[in-house]
């Protein structure tokens, strides 16, 4: 018996005992839907690739800028850390990761975890990258429970969902060398081959729980927010554009919240759409336009405060709602404003239009084929 028809058949059987024999058919198709739509196939794999993408980016803008203070902030130097450090309570190898009475050991994992970064950008050998990366990850972040912000926390507790997840099928070295491959089995396929219900079990369960982790953050946000009166009176985002510590470009942060109507706007939008974004993904519109929304928000926090690494995992994770045929259709759109302003471009300067390459039809071969028989 299969996964799906066990989990359907007890289920039913379940429901049969509570309540009538149509409430329990409509559950038992309702359960069919929900394990035919989990195992039968990887969903969001381009959102997933693109994920890889931007995660790795985000890391590299974290890591690179801080290799020359990496002695200060993780390192033999950082000792004013310790008390805080004997608080982490990771295993004890992951301490051994990076030593803070080793300074080449600490430089050799510090480059390991760059090298294994890049790796993943690329999405060479993903399955076995990722769950590499993420030791190395929280064996570096261990090291400075202070010197971090929220895009490290949601890296470290999204990655422990993606270790199962697809995220090499687009976009990836993997995906060029297994179309390299064509049908022919990898070492790995042909040894430990993976039923496509597991595998594709896996990835989607990876996708529901990144997925629930992005709604609690708004949520639990906006409920904060709530509880603030800066951030009902719509004053919040003035007072946040006015730290030092987190102005990058101080000129475009005082030129921001001078425009009155923009910042009262902006502080409610963010209040509103993070509350309410669980309930505004249920209809196709409203989830596209909360998407950008918080697209927008998340640029603006990357700009405005430099918190780079937190907008980048959020932007990252928000992309987990736009379906595959979402993107194919954005994919053919591109495509098709491409060829037009290219024949439009070629018109004006004077050029023949490109002609459209129509593939011959099965038929004209054959008759190709009589013809040159028949003139032979």
């Amino acid at each position: 018996m299969t996964v799906k028809k066990y989990l359907a058949t007890s289920i039913n059987s379940a429901a049969q005992g509570s309540s009538t024999s149509s409430d329990s058919s409509w559950a038992s198709r309702q359960i069919d839907r929900f394990v035919a739509w989990a195992t039968g196939a990887y969903r969001a794999t381009r959102s997933f690739s693109l994920l890889r993408i931007i995660y790795a980016v985000g890391m590299l803008l974290f890591l690179i800028p801080s290799y020359g203070d990496r002695a200060y902030l993780w390192g033999f130097a950082s000792t004013w850390l310790e008390p805080e450090i004997k608080r982490r309570g990771y295993p004890f190898f992951i301490e051994k990761m990076f030593p803070k009475d080793n300074t080449f050991v600490f430089d050799l994992s510090y480059w390991s975890l760059i090298v294994l970064v890049l790796l993943f950008l690329v999405g060479y050998k993903t399955r076995f990258v990722t769950p590499v990366m993420l030791l190395f990850w929280i064996g570096l972040q261990s090291n400075s429970m202070l010197v971090t912000n929220g895009g490290d926390t949601i890296f470290r507790i999204t990655l422990s969902f993606l270790i199962f997840a697809n995220l090499s099928k687009h976009w990836s070295v993997d995906a060029w060398l297994q179309k390299r491959r064509g049908h022919r089995k990898s070492y790995t396929q042909k040894h430990f081959p993976v039923p496509l219900w597991l595998g594709a079990g896996l990835h989607n369960t990876a996708l529901m729980l990144c997925c629930y982790q992005i709604m609690l953050v708004y949520v639990n946000s906006g409920i904060f927010k709530l509880m603030g009166k800066e951030w009902l009176e719509g004053s919040a985002l003035y007072y946040s554009l006015n730290l030092d510590a987190f102005q990058v470009v101080p000129l475009l942060s005082e030129l921001a919240w001078q425009i009155t109507p923009a910042v009262l706007v902006a502080t409610w939008v963010s209040i509103y759409f993070q509350l309410l974004f669980p309930v505004l993904l249920l209809w196709k519109y409203t989830r596209y336009l909360s998407l950008v929304l918080l697209l927008g928000m998340h640029v603006g926090i990357g700009f405005f405060m430099g918190l780079w690494s937190f907008s980048l995992a959020m932007i990252a994770l928000d992309m987990l709602f736009v379906r595959d045929s979402s993107w194919e259709k954005a994919g053919n759109w591109v495509r098709r404003t491409n060829t037009k302003a290219k024949q439009i471009l070629r018109s004006e300067i004077g050029l023949p239009p490109v002609p459209r390459s129509i593939p011959p039809r099965p038929e004209q071969f054959a008759n190709a084929g009589s013809s040159s028989t028949a003139s032979e």
